[in-house]
């Protein structure tokens, strides 16, 4: 499979939902859009149907808008890891908690996953072309994470709702913490300055041009 990066921005309040394709298979990030959908969209052959060799579904928090189809994902792919911070665990069973109120839905989460809560800075997934990192950056929630997949050639950091494109995540829902946040946004601008940011809305950018122009660093 070639190597290539597409953004589905489809999801709930224009959130992106990110698939990684290559020689490793498919790793899928934040599953705000349906299986069909996403086939539809990226052209890959078999995947709503559980044949796009999809090997892991990374949630960099548990807002509804980033997870809304996370078990159409799961049933499609049982075999595929979830990696999700157990830190979050309480918005899955909360409507209020996840938002899925603001859309006017009434919508709870129950699944089994791969707990990163206590993972930072450690590798969670690794093959011969692909390796995965998770860093932990609360301040949005109590368990955001961002997630380094690196292809060698292409590293690429995905920041959810941590990091955007000239501004952050919002920090007066559950869980959220400006104070939180701020130590979160000085260990992203240790990060190396020239990799990508794939961020939870809005278009991506670079570690960088964040900390030299984002106003909140």
């Amino acid at each position: 499979m070639e190597r290539r990066l597409i953004t589905v921005p489809f999801g709930p309040f224009q959130s992106n939902m990110y698939v990684v394709a290559g020689p490793s298979g498919v790793f899928v990030v934040d599953p705000s859009v349906s299986p069909e959908k996403a086939e539809a969209y990226t052209d890959i052959i078999g995947l709503s149907s559980g044949e796009g060799g999809v090997k892991c579904i990374l949630l960099t928090h548990g807002h509804y808008d980033h997870i809304k189809y996370v078990n159409e994902w799961i049933k499609a792919y049982p075999d595929a890891k979830v990696f999700f911070s157990s830190k979050d665990e309480e918005l899955l069973g909360s409507t209020y908690m996840n938002c899925s109120y603001m859309d006017g839905l009434q919508v709870t989460f129950d699944f089994k996953y791969e707990n990163i809560s206590g993972t930072d800075s450690k590798s969670i997934y690794k093959d011969d072309n692909t390796e995965i990192k998770v860093f932990e950056t609360p301040g949005h929630t109590e368990g955001s994470v961002c997630f380094l997949v690196d292809q060698g050639e292409d590293k690429m950091l995905f920041t959810g709702d941590t990091v955007f494109q000239g501004s952050i995540g919002r920090t007066d829902m559950p869980g959220g913490s400006m104070k939180v946040m701020s130590e979160s946004l000085k260990k992203f601008s240790t990060f190396d300055h020239s990799l990508k940011i794939y961020p939870g809305h809005g278009p991506d950018s670079s570690v960088g041009d964040e900390v030299k122009f984002n106003p909140f660093f």
